[in-house]
């Protein structure tokens, strides 16, 4: 940059001039600077036309007391190497001067020495003849300006005044652009939070929410962590895991810890107020910190975050921390009751499709089949069905059909005990089966399985058996689980009472067929007359031999009385015959004399044997058995 000044050195006001027209012309580039890289660049760019320097260094506040080289020119990379940190005892002109908030003026390379002999060799070899350092100074000492001249400098009160004005302009334009770079930031995490709360509010599972919780996160300085909420048993169930391994927090039995604060720093501190917890965190890995996730004041969950000691977080990102962990807990208690809800909804639809299908079920094993179809949607890995077949005897109904395994009801079995106390049985854990049925427990069937639920099935006041739950693995059957368990066995125990009137009708109608051809064999094999007739003496049956015997075809006996088919018979002594066998319930023999159509204006002699009829105890009817005789003379 070519400077302004006036080609005339001997006009001091057109030098005078020219000055204050680049500090304006500085001025006016540092009003559109909006960054601290922007200032610094400006300000170093200009300053060595503006004041004639050789170099220029711009230092700022890192931490307390502590200032970094951000910016310079002219400088060798040896300095910038030496003095890239300088603390309160480091001496060079830039610390005196931010820390008195004075500037230190140094005019010759003899003043140089005197006050600061460690960097004398350094300033000589880089050529420097005169050092002037400023602090910039606004609501508060920021930082300082080093100023290197190839020459000595005297540094009279308008040179003075020139550079304190250049390093006041340069001071406001880093406090603006450090206000536009707050504003910013803020701005950002604004964004951030929003961005992250409206996913959020989205997300429908704990595993979305806690997903999106340790991305965030994880964005703002902690190297992994886990989600973990509070399940229907009060254990902390793992949601997720980045980064961490997640298998020793699968399941803490870690109740909800009391008066803790929002942010527990630290494996010894996380184990002070949970135990459980603090013991499955990796001693061997990064530090631990535990924010519990509250809502309304109720416990939901905790995320743990292993954390880089490299890069503590600010109160900012704490605070935006703490916010996005709020968040996390409403949108996780959100997502658990969507999901008990859906799980809900899920669990319904199944009872009734079960209770549908269970209407259409017309045996014992069908009933068995469509009742362990059923517990998939509670994670069941299937469902037995045990029927008592006698009051005594407990039978494991068969899904496929094959053998039915029958036991004592006294024996000490899981079923067994259901229906002897007509109350459910819930066991969590091999142990709990191993503590109340041992037997139980050593059956080879047993093996694969890790919680059972038993109740008893009861259709109209009577215990009609036991259905049992099976699981694969150890868990805790919560009320959720009993419910759906409960609600299956209902319409399972008026399954199996309709399966049982089924096979019941079934042996009754297979029973009435025998009968039926036992009946139709003894009439066809009869070598004598045969009749059967109702409570009203009308035919009911007759076979091949009476039919010949009488002269009548068989179908025109049916439903008819004797006196009707036969008028040539005595119709009111085989009417009293009847009466009598149907009203005493006793056999009864007889003679009859008379003519039928087989022989018209014939008389002939039947013996005749009547006999009650009975089906269940009770007379229906009442048979006939009819014999020739050879007519006696007189």
């Amino acid at each position: 940059m070519v400077p302004r000044f006036s080609s005339n050195p001997s006009d001091p006001q057109a030098q005078r001039l020219a000055r204050f027209e680049e500090l304006h012309a500085l001025g006016v580039a540092l009003a559109g600077a909006v960054t601290r890289e922007d200032v610094a660049a400006i300000v170093l760019e200009r300053a060595l036309t503006l004041v004639g320097a050789r170099a220029v260094s711009l230092f700022l506040e890192r931490e307390p007391g502590v200032l970094e080289l951000v910016r310079s020119v002219g400088l060798s990379e040896r300095f910038r190497d030496r003095y890239r940190l300088i603390g309160p005892d480091t001496a060079v002109p830039q610390t005196d001067a931010f820390r008195t908030g004075e500037p230190v003026w140094l005019r010759d390379p003899a003043e140089i020495a005197a006050r600061y002999p460690a960097a004398a060799d350094l300033a000589a070899e880089e050529g420097d003849r005169a050092w002037a350092a400023v602090p910039l100074v606004l609501d508060r000492r920021r930082g300082a300006i080093g100023i290197r001249f190839p020459q000595p400098r005297a540094f009279d009160a308008e040179e003075r005044a020139l550079i304190e004005s250049a390093t006041r302009q340069c001071a406001q334009a880093l406090d603006r652009a450090r206000l536009y770079d707050a504003q910013r930031q803020l701005t950002e995490r604004i964004a951030r939070l929003q961005r992250a709360t409206a996913e959020l509010s989205a997300a429908v599972t704990p595993e979305e929410v806690g997903a999106i919780a340790l991305r965030e996160l994880i964005s703002v300085g902690a190297r992994g962590g886990a989600v973990l909420h509070r399940g229907a048993t009060g254990d902390l169930e793992l949601v997720v895991a980045h980064g961490v391994a997640g298998a020793a927090l699968a399941r803490v039995a870690a109740p909800p810890p009391e008066g803790t604060p929002p942010w527990i720093a630290g494996r010894e501190a996380i184990t002070s107020a949970a135990p459980a917890l603090g013991a499955a965190l990796d001693p061997a890995g990064d530090p631990w910190l535990a924010v519990p996730l509250r809502v309304e004041g109720r416990d939901v969950g905790v995320i743990v975050l292993a954390i880089d000691l490299a890069r503590p977080a600010g109160e900012e990102a704490r605070g935006d921390a703490l916010a996005l962990v709020q968040a996390c807990a409403q949108a996780l208690e959100r997502a658990r009751l969507f999901d008990a809800q859906r799980r809900l909804a899920a669990r319904l639809a199944r009872v009734q499709s079960t209770a549908a299908a269970l209407s259409g079920a017309a045996t014992a094993g069908d009933v068995a089949e469509i009742a362990a179809g059923s517990m998939a949607v509670i994670g069941a890995s299937g469902a037995e069905l045990h029927a008592l077949d006698r009051a005594d005897r407990l039978t494991l109904v068969p899904r496929d059909g094959g053998p039915r395994t029958a036991r004592s009801l006294d024996a000490p079995t899981l079923a067994g005990e259901v229906v002897r106390t007509g109350r459910a049985v819930w066991l969590s854990s091999r142990a709990e089966l191993e503590a109340r049925f041992p037997a139980e427990a050593a059956d080879p069937g047993r093996q694969e399985q890790g919680a059972w639920a038993a109740v008893p099935l009861l259709a109209s006041g009577e215990t009609l058996g036991a259905l049992t739950v099976t699981f694969p693995d150890e868990r805790p059957i919560d009320e959720d689980d009993r419910a759906f368990v409960r609600l299956v066995a209902a319409p399972c125990a008026e399954a199996l009472a309709r399966a049982r009137l089924y096979e019941a009708v079934a042996r009754s109608r297979l029973e009435t067929e025998w009968n039926a051809g036992v009946l139709d064999a003894l009439f066809g094999a009869t070598p004598v007359a045969l009749a059967l007739f109702d409570r009203e003496m009308r035919y009911t049956r007759v076979n091949a031999r009476l039919e010949a015997l009488n002269g009548v075809p068989a179908a025109a006996h049916l439903g008819k009385t004797p006196l009707e088919v036969l008028p040539g018979l005595p119709g009111e002594q085989l009417a009293h015959r009847f009466r009598t066998v149907l009203e005493t319930g006793r056999a009864m023999d007889s003679v009859s004399l008379g003519e039928t159509p087989a022989a018209p204006g014939t008389t002939r002699r039947w013996r005749e044997s009547w006999f009650p009829v009975r089906v269940g105890g009770a007379i229906v009817g009442v048979g006939v058995l009819v014999v020739e005789e050879p007519l006696r003379d007189g």
